[in-house]
């Protein structure tokens, strides 16, 4: 192998030093010496910030719309019948309009009366939030099979026709309801 040019022999020479010169600058020494200054324009602001999470929304939904999505995939187009194949799943919906309120733990949740979805509360000690037809609700639950309809809130023919046909509801934690 040739030699080295000379500037380089200096180089790997001098590296070590710089590396121990670089240290001991960073590490300062407790104020007692020189400091270091950097220009204000060097400094960098940092600035804490809750972040707001964005709502998934499948390709070809128009925006407002509600969605109720098990990963990618949007089930408003299938809550009028049987979802229990796709039970037990975490689902989020986003921006469902409220058709009606079952009790005061329960819900119906979705874009129309023929494509909605029983939601049950799980309140955990808290207050029951105060729920009107017709306001737009964020979800995050679980997708749930069976359920009793009397002990989920559910008292009218029509209402638990459409739940045993689906076969599912969504339990969520109360805290994982957000109403707009």
């Amino acid at each position: 192998m040739p030699e080295p040019k000379p500037v380089i022999r200096r180089l790997r020479r001098a590296a070590p030093l710089a590396l121990v010169v670089f240290l001991a600058v960073a590490c300062g020494d407790d104020n007692k010496g020189t400091a270091i200054t950097v220009p204000p324009e060097a400094t960098t602001r940092t600035v804490e910030s809750t972040p707001t999470p964005t709502p998934k929304v499948p390709p070809g939904t128009k925006r407002g719309k509600g969605t109720l999505l098990m990963e990618s995939r949007d089930l408003v187009p299938l809550l009028g019948g049987n979802l229990q194949r796709f039970a037990p799943v975490q689902v989020e919906g986003t921006a469902l309009k409220v058709i009606a309120v079952a009790g005061p733990e329960s819900f119906w949740a979705g874009r129309s009366s023929s494509r909605r979805i029983l939601v049950k509360m799980r309140l955990k000690g808290l207050e029951a939030p105060e729920i009107k037809v017709g306001q737009k609700v964020d979800v995050i639950g679980v997708l749930t099979a069976g359920g009793d309809a009397a002990g989920l809130g559910v008292s009218n023919a029509a209402d638990r026709a459409l739940l045993e046909r689906q076969g599912v509801y969504i339990d969520a934690s109360v805290a994982d309801v957000t109403l707009r």
